[in-house]
């Protein structure tokens, strides 16, 4: 029977489909370019047309679930009233009710990004999440210095808005490649939990926001939940099969 013809973005969504389900059943670090091929049903040279290599691959996995947040974020953005402050703290809370929403999918490719290995691969796709999210923040940066609900002396929108992303897409890096220092599931999420507060008060005083402004609850289990795919990705296992959390 001959092969039915798709569109290249079709065909490198069902690539991306099927590696993700593989980093479940096999492990990102056992997949082969033959396996993943067979699972899709393409050809290897249909692989090498959209990705180098492997590690292309897991970035435009990770990259095609952030970019779906950001389009829900858009969307979300565009509906926003209320003062600076008040935008900036429903995309805080937005983001991380998606977020939580599709963990069982993050959880499949996203802790890979924390491998040694992966570390330029990561600070790359950082420096992209960086530039989506500041046309995303910088208006409700620009109207809280305008509305007085933040308060920066002689403060520049632009610059603001870079400070605080660069503070999160750094920080929060560091403290889950802290809390991964711990085998235990308890001190793990200790180190999230804190070190997540820490983050958001630090972004409280750089705006010149309210002390609990960004606040946002950081479920405890969520956090002990998140320990074990994190783990099983630095040790090259299959990620454990995730039991839902989401809301979905």
């Amino acid at each position: 029977m001959a092969r039915v013809s798709k569109p290249p973005h079709e065909r490198r969504d069902e690539l991306l489909d099927a590696a993700q389900r593989l980093c479940v059943t096999v492990g990102y670090d056992a997949l082969s370019i033959e396996q993943l091929t067979r699972d899709a049903g393409v050809a290897k040279g249909t692989f090498y047309y959209h990705f180098a290599a492997k590690t292309d691959m897991l970035a435009a996995l990770v990259q095609r679930f952030v970019d779906a947040l950001f389009e829900d974020l858009d969307a979300a953005a565009s509906g926003l009233t209320g003062t600076g402050a008040e935008r900036f703290r429903h995309l805080l809370t937005h983001a991380s009710a998606w977020k939580t929403a599709r963990l069982d999918d993050a959880l499949t490719f996203v802790p890979l990004l924390f491998k040694p290995e992966n570390g330029e691969l990561r600070h790359r796709l950082f420096d992209a999440w960086h530039d989506q999210a500041r046309h995303l923040f910088r208006p409700a940066i620009a109207l809280g210095l305008a509305d007085g609900s933040f308060d920066v002396e002689d403060a520049d929108a632009a610059a603001l808005t870079d400070v605080v992303l660069s503070l999160w897409l750094d920080s929060s890096a560091r403290i889950v490649d802290r809390a991964l220092t711990h085998d235990s599931p308890e001190r793990f999420a200790d180190t999230l939990v804190t070190g997540t507060t820490a983050l958001m008060t630090a972004a409280e005083r750089v705006l010149g926001a309210p002390p609990g402004s960004f606040a946002v609850p950081f479920d405890r289990s969520l956090a002990e939940h998140l320990h074990a795919p994190l783990r099983a990705a630095l040790h090259r296992e299959p990620a454990p099969v995730p039991t839902t959390r989401s809301t979905r």
